[in-house]
């Protein structure tokens, strides 16, 4: 008696027959190239997934493994002006190649930290969530930091200063916007930021 086969192509066969596992169906891989990619400053994440991200090659290309296989959005910087924002449904083990992406003109957001009496606090963080992107300093002379090229959207501002309360805000930004957010940190009077998820600070806007 023959055995059962699973069907022709191979990788129809390895499905039917349980030869993928689970969590290799769950990810997939993500490819394209970054058009006026610029060298040194060209890079992309996963919103959302700001583990995931990857450094853009001479020509533009990029690859990123381990995508979930799940309507997601790539947040992509071309160049020190231009960045861009592009659906993306990844697919589980396979590659997706979404093509040529092209950078539009990029929004900068310039945060402006004070706290509750108006004067600068030291060792200021601040940082665009699930953009992949770090945390920035602000300015202890001007109280200030810049941020950008953004590409058009919205974003959640997390603000960071050692004994003051952390702002949590959304910010939205327009293509090649250039935008003024003012922050107030609250005085915390449990001594210090939340740094460790223990009290929730989360949504006070700061201006």
């Amino acid at each position: 008696m023959r055995a059962r086969t699973c069907g022709g192509a191979l990788v129809l066969a390895l499905v039917g027959c349980g030869g993928f596992e689970n969590g290799d169906l769950r990810t997939g891989t993500v490819r394209g190239r970054v058009l006026g990619a610029e060298s040194g400053v060209a890079r992309v994440s996963v919103l959302g997934h700001e583990e995931l991200r990857a450094t853009v090659a001479a020509d533009g290309r990029f690859e990123l493994d381990g995508v979930p296989a799940v309507s997601l959005e790539l947040y992509v910087v071309a160049s020190r002006t231009k960045a861009a924002r592009t659906p993306v449904l990844a697919q589980g083990a396979r590659v997706t190649d979404v093509g040529d992406i092209q950078g539009k003109p990029g929004a900068f957001l310039t945060v402006r930290v004070r706290d509750e009496q108006g004067a600068i606090p030291p060792d200021v963080e601040v940082e665009l969530r699930g953009t992949g992107e770090d945390r920035a300093k602000v300015d202890t002379s001007s109280g200030e930091v810049r941020l950008g090229p953004l590409p058009a959207g919205c974003y959640a501002l997390e603000v960071k200063a050692d004994d003051l309360e952390d702002v949590e805000t959304e910010v939205c930004v327009r293509e090649g916007e250039e935008r003024l957010q003012p922050i107030t940190l609250p005085a915390d009077d449990d001594g210090g930021g939340d740094d460790d998820g223990g009290d929730d600070h989360g949504g006070r806007d700061g201006g």
